[in-house]
Formats: C-alpha cells, sequence, structure tokens
C-alpha cells in the first residue's frame, strides 16, 4: 500500500483514539527508517488544514521531541520543510515550531552558521506574557544577542538585548542571568566602553564557573588598561591588582605597571596588544588605536608622579609622538581634570601639581570602600542571607 493512500485511510477512521495511534505507529516506523521523503510527506499530510488540529497538533509535537534520532544534516532537511509547510498555519503549531527553530538554531551554532543560528531563532512568534513563557522569550533574546556577537554585529546584539532588558528584571534563573550580564559586557567592550565593561566583567568573574573565571577577569583587566586615565580607571586597576585570582592570569605583569603608574616599554605594550580582540585594535582616523591612546595617556600620567616639570619637547619624545601632539593630549587631560597641571606654552614647558594630602586621603578612602564593597560582594556569593540581614 502506497504511503499516500495509507495516509488518506488513517485520516479516514471514525474515531480520533484510533487515528491518533496508527498515525504514531506510522511515524514511529519512518523514523527508525530514516527515510526523509518519508517523512516530509507525512508532514506535508499532517500540516494540511484538512487534518484535524486535534489530529495534526500531538502528532507534530511527537515529531519534533523524536527528530533528534536523525542525523544534524537531515534534522536540517526535516526541520526547514516542516516550517515551509506550516507557513499558513504558524499559530496552529507555534510550540512545535519554537522547539524546531531552537533545535535547527543548536545546529546551526554547532556548524559555526551564527547569523543564520540567528535567523532562525528570529521566526520564532514572541509575545511577552506572565509567568515561564517571559523566561522562555528573555532566553531567545540574549541567545540572538550571543550569536550576533559571534559575528561582530554589535547593533543588532545591543537592539535584541535590550528587548530582553524589559523581561530580564523578573528572571530568577541565574544561568539565564549571567548570559545576560555577559553579553552586556561584551557589547560595552564592542562600543569601546570599556570603563563599564572591565566593571561587568569583574562582577562575572565572581559568579562564573571555575573553568570561566580566569577569562573574565583576564577580560577585565584588558578593558580596565584600555580605559581612559583617570580617577576611576585607577579605582578600577587597584580592585584588580588587590585581587589574588588576578596574580595567576596572563596579563598581570602588565596590569601591575599599569597599576604602579610605571612607564610602560613598546616591547611589553606590543605583547600584551597580542592579547588583545579585533576590535580593541581598529584604527581611528589619525591611524592610531585604543591601545596606543591609552598607552601615551597612562605615560603621561606616569611621567607627572616623576616630574615636577617637563618640556613638551621632551614630553613628546617620552611618548614617542611630536610634541605638538604631546601637548594636545596633556592639555586635553588637564580639561577632562584627568590630570593636574597646566601648561606654558610660552617656556614651553609644563607644571605637573602634586596630589595634596586631602585628596591623597580621598582616594585612600575610596579604595577603602571599594575593597569594602568587593567583600560585600563575595558575602553574597558565599551566603546571600548574610547580606538581606544587613539591610
Amino acid at each position: 500500500m502506497s504511503l499516500e493512500k495509507e495516509l488518506k485511510n488513517i485520516s479516514g477512521l471514525e474515531e480520533q483514539k484510533d487515528r491518533s495511534t496508527k498515525y504514531s505507529k506510522l511515524l514511529n516506523t519512518h523514523l527508525e527508517k530514516k527515510n526523509l521523503d518519508t517523512l516530509k510527506e507525512i508532514i506535508s499530510h499532517i500540516a494540511n488544514d484538512q487534518i484535524p488540529l486535534i489530529d495534526s497538533r500531538p502528532l507534530m509535537r511527537e515529531l519534533v521531541e523524536k527528530v533528534k534520532v536523525l542525523t544534524a544534516e537531515d534534522q536540517l532537511v526535516l526541520g526547514k520543510h516542516l516550517i515551509e509547510c506550516t507557513k499558513q498555519r504558524v499559530t496552529a503549531f507555534d510550540e512545535s515550531l519554537l522547539k524546531i527553530r531552537r533545535t535547527l538554531s543548536d545546529i546551526l551554532e554547532e556548524e559555526e552558521e551564527f547569523e543564520e543560528a540567528a535567523k532562525m531563532l528570529l521566526g520564532i512568534q514572541m509575545q511577552p506574557v506572565e509567568g515561564e513563557k517571559n523566561e522562555e522569550i528573555c532566553d531567545i533574546y540574549v541567545k540572538i544577542a550571543q550569536l550576533y556577537l559571534e559575528i561582530g554585529e554589535t547593533v543588532e546584539a545591543e537592539r535584541f538585548l535590550r528587548r530582553s532588558a524589559n523581561l530580564i528584571k523578573n528572571i530568577v534563573k541565574e544561568t539565564l542571568l549571567l548570559r545576560y550580564k555577559s553579553c552586556y559586557a561584551r557589547i560595552l567592550d564592542s562600543n569601546r566602553k570599556f570603563l563599564e565593561a572591565s566593571i561587568n566583567y569583574y562582577h562575572l568573574s565572581h559568579k562564573a564557573r571555575v573553568d570561566e573565571v580566569a577569562i573574565a577577569l583576564t577580560y577585565a583587566c584588558n578593558c580596565a588598561i584600555l580605559a581612559k586615565a583617570g580617577p576611576s580607571r585607577s579605582r578600577m586597576l587597584a580592585t584588580l591588582f588587590k585581587d589574588e585570582r588576578c596574580g595567576s592570569i596572563k596579563v598581570f605583569h602588565f596590569l601591575e605597571k599599569v597599576y604602579l603608574e610605571r612607564i610602560l616599554r613598546t616591547k611589553e605594550v606590543e605583547e600584551f596588544a597580542s592579547t588583545l580582540k579585533n576590535h580593541q585594535l581598529a584604527k581611528f582616523s589619525d591611524g592610531t588605536n585604543v591601545l596606543t591612546r591609552s598607552v601615551m595617556e597612562h605615560n603621561l600620567l606616569a611621567a607627572s608622579k616623576l616630574y615636577k616639570n617637563i618640556s613638551i619637547k621632551e614630553l613628546g619624545r617620552l611618548l614617542g609622538i611630536k610634541p605638538e601632539r604631546a601637548e594636545k593630549i596633556a592639555s586635553k587631560m588637564i580639561q577632562q581634570k584627568r590630570l593636574s597641571g597646566s601648561i606654558d606654552q610660552l617656556s614651553g614647558m609644563i607644571e605637573f601639581e602634586k596630589e595634596h594630602s586631602v585628596l591623597a586621603w580621598d582616594r585612600l578612602i575610596e579604595n577603602l570602600c571599594t575593597d569594602v564593597n568587593n567583600v560585600v560582594e563575595e558575602l553574597t556569593i558565599v551566603d546571600p542571607k548574610l547580606v538581606k540581614g544587613r539591610k
């Protein structure tokens, strides 16, 4: 008997229970045989609007649950056929379509087809509602953001992460919260908001899996080093330098020199550059990149600790740039209050102002507050009740 005739006979049975049993038996038989053409014909039949939903829905759910017995390649072929056949009945099979799209997206991600994996998830009908459904929608938005980040599409990633932001506040699932925070840190990093990215990476390091802690700390250190020189960056560098966990990561020696405000040499900078991502080394219109600018600003601050004053010409030589550019950088940092000093253009000298004792005490107090905050975060991880009891 042909498959077409067999399907017709089953659909003609009067009792729904008999139809369901026969359909299920037929489906499982051909899943075991792994005959794609036959399975595609079964899908086309049950997706037809002439078949009652009381028959087609359970069978479609069963197919989606058992499709993983096939190879990844066959799952893609069959899944795409199912999606095509149900285009006009998306609402009727929304649950099955959600599951099959997630399955196909996972396969595409495994094959590093990140954009196609994201597009597969984009086809899911998502209407926020109360309860567990919101968690699933939030999970999908975060996943789409992660996939776009894999191909450097920061704008698209940020767009979908913003959508999940409206839902994340009600989420309690720790793994989903960590994925959201990881995406947020990576987007800040990609958008060159390095100080904020460093803070977020550092917070993630307290909750990451053991095998991911070193990665999170490395990213936090890299971003702190690349951040614009100033008091906020200094506080973040202090936090990282004093964290015992950072002592074992590759970039710690470079971090130490930056924190201690020592002059950075070309060879050291080149070694550190080899650990950075492409977007962190992207060049500006003037030919410099984030690292180059960060190192110049750092060395200028380091020079302010060593010298009471310095000629603009000598500063240019120290930074490895033209005197005019050295003056421009110093002027900008002074205007932004990231460097204490003044420029005498007539004499061609820069006078550095040493930190007053009151300001020094302010900085020590700020560092102490940062340390206390870190202790509180550690206690939160060990026993959240301890912190809640204090509020």
